[in-house]
């Protein structure tokens, strides 16, 4: 611990004053901040702050993230409603679309991961907002392939901020313990908003399709852009981290802050970018398991975000079915999202068998939907469990980012590279489904099978590293008490040192 203390200040961290008492730490430099004192504050001041903030912060966070799921997918919404005859759009063109959005959102994770940690966190996520709402407003005047392309790469950059900048954001507000659960609840607002629009989009079109004027594709572009603006502007008043808020009072402030100082892996404060954090990262297994994770488990997600409508085509619906028949599928996945990140809130070591039951019923979906010579009813019910698994697998690893990560430059890092590979495994399952596979698409759908199995056996193995792991640090922590351990793992979270550099530190699995 010493070696590694001293490391950190060789690397330019803050001087750091350590005070093993029971219930305080104390930290200079930076400002030099005040003592902070875990017992100032009774446990009901506690709770109602913690509602205080639920009510403020999450509803933000849960609308914000199921428009930005909106928005991304109104491309596929938008082409059941005359978006390739209006553009000219080829067959081999539409699927480059949402290449391009994918590149791009994987191109921006690095410039934009170093953008939230140099700027307040609020503000540069309510900017991106605002001018990502405007891009899809602007793709509701596109009349061919250039300008979609443009307005799709666009978008792809400035959507890149939204799951590591919350992944960061809720790691300032929750304990860690209450993360996973809080992150299921706007994780699962996907599910929400897409049965809450496509009831909505089921009737724009209707009317546009009925009754003529501007083309249902691109009122259903202006509705969500405009929608997205709105949410982007009231973020920018409302969001931020503890220290930047308005409504929080000196003393609210101070115990939010003094909160989650046991969480031992910093928050959504700024600091300055530290290089070393991110060379740890190449040297750390979690990092390695994340990107594999992402880049494999994507394929199946980027095949189905693209391609998941044309599927239910190709059972027999009409293209109007097409929308009132998946939203029973949001619906139950809503209900298991919400349900998971309880059971993860309440039995933390059921996040890795759930990820892998997941896993393994969508790919037998896969290959029931790709293989099996049965009708559609058949098909629509068995299908409709890939969207619900294939959420809920992301569901139990993406918090992994807020809670097994520390170090606030390696966890930036550590975000965005876990999306980089999310966009490249989308980039390969956008292609995966070629159009002479068309109706069944046999070929896409089981090769994504076979990809997940091999993620299936990844997860497995990224489980048993944090096992060992744990088990390990336990042994080189022989001999110190719980409280002392403790105690001394929120100290080094306070020094902004990495989950590999505090041997106090104990991964949840």
């Amino acid at each position: 611990m010493l070696e590694d203390e001293k490391k950190a200040s060789d690397m330019g961290h803050v001087e750091v004053h350590q005070v093993l008492r029971k219930d305080s730490i104390h930290v200079a430099g930076e400002g030099d901040k005040e003592l902070l004192r875990e017992d100032e504050f009774t446990d009901k001041e506690y709770h109602r702050l913690r509602w205080k903030v639920d009510l403020i912060i999450m509803p933000l966070l849960m609308i914000l993230y199921g428009l930005q799921y909106a928005d991304k997918t109104s491309l596929s919404r938008g082409v059941i409603f005359g978006l390739k005859e209006d553009t000219g759009l080829g067959d081999a063109e539409y699927p480059n679309l949402t290449t391009f959005f994918y590149m791009s959102y994987a191109v921006a994770q690095y410039p934009m991961a170093w953008v939230l940690q140099r700027f307040p966190i609020g503000r540069a996520l309510g900017t991106c907002v605002i001018i990502w709402g405007g891009l899809v407003i602007a793709l509701a005047g596109c009349n061919n392939y250039a300008s979609l392309a443009v307005v799709r790469v666009l978008l792809g950059w400035f959507e890149s901020v939204v799951t590591p900048g919350f992944a960061i954001f809720t790691a300032s507000w929750y304990l860690r313990r209450e993360q996973t659960l809080r992150q299921s609840m706007y994780y699962a607002m996907n599910s929400c908003f897409a049965m809450i629009f496509g009831v909505g989009i089921y009737y724009l079109a209707l009317n546009a399709q009925r009754n003529g004027g501007l083309a249902a594709w691109r009122v259903i572009n202006v509705f969500l852009g405009g929608l997205t603006i709105g949410m982007g502007i009231i973020f920018v008043i409302m969001g931020g981290g503890p220290d930047e808020v308005w409504w929080l009072s000196k003393r609210e402030k101070r115990m939010a802050k003094a909160r989650i100082v046991s969480n031992a892996t910093g928050g959504g404060e700024q600091h300055p970018w530290r290089w070393e954090q991110v060379r740890e990262c190449f040297r750390d297994p979690q990092w390695w398991f994340s990107v594999g994770f992402n880049l494999l488990g994507c394929v199946y997600n980027g095949a189905l975000t693209t391609f998941d409508s044309l599927i239910y085509e190709s059972f027999g619906f009409t293209n109007l079915e097409v929308i009132l028949f998946s939203m029973p599928t949001y619906g139950l996945t809503f209900v298991m999202i919400i349900t998971m990140g309880f059971l993860v809130y309440k039995w933390p070591r059921l996040r890795f068998p759930i990820a892998l039951v997941s896993q393994t019923i969508v790919a037998f979906v896969l290959l029931f939907v790709g293989l099996a010579n049965v009708g559609k009813w058949a098909k629509w019910a068995v299908f409709m469990w890939s969207l619900m698994d294939t959420i809920a697998s992301f569901v139990m690893a993406w918090p992994i980012i807020s809670v097994n990560v520390a170090g606030r430059t390696k966890k930036s890092f550590f975000g965005a590279s876990s999306l980089v590979s999310y966009c490249i495994g989308n980039l390969v399952g956008a292609q995966i489904m070629r159009p002479n596979d068309a109706p069944r698409y046999t070929k896409g759908l089981t090769a994504a099978a076979v990809i997940l199995i091999g993620n299936i056996v990844l997860t497995a193995n990224w489980w048993w590293y944090y096992v060992r792991e744990n088990r390990k640090r336990r042994a080189e922590n022989e001999g110190m008490s719980d409280e002392e351990i403790t105690k001394q793992s929120e100290i080094n979270g306070l020094m902004d040192l990495t989950d590999r550099q505090n041997r106090q530190f104990l991964y949840l699995c």
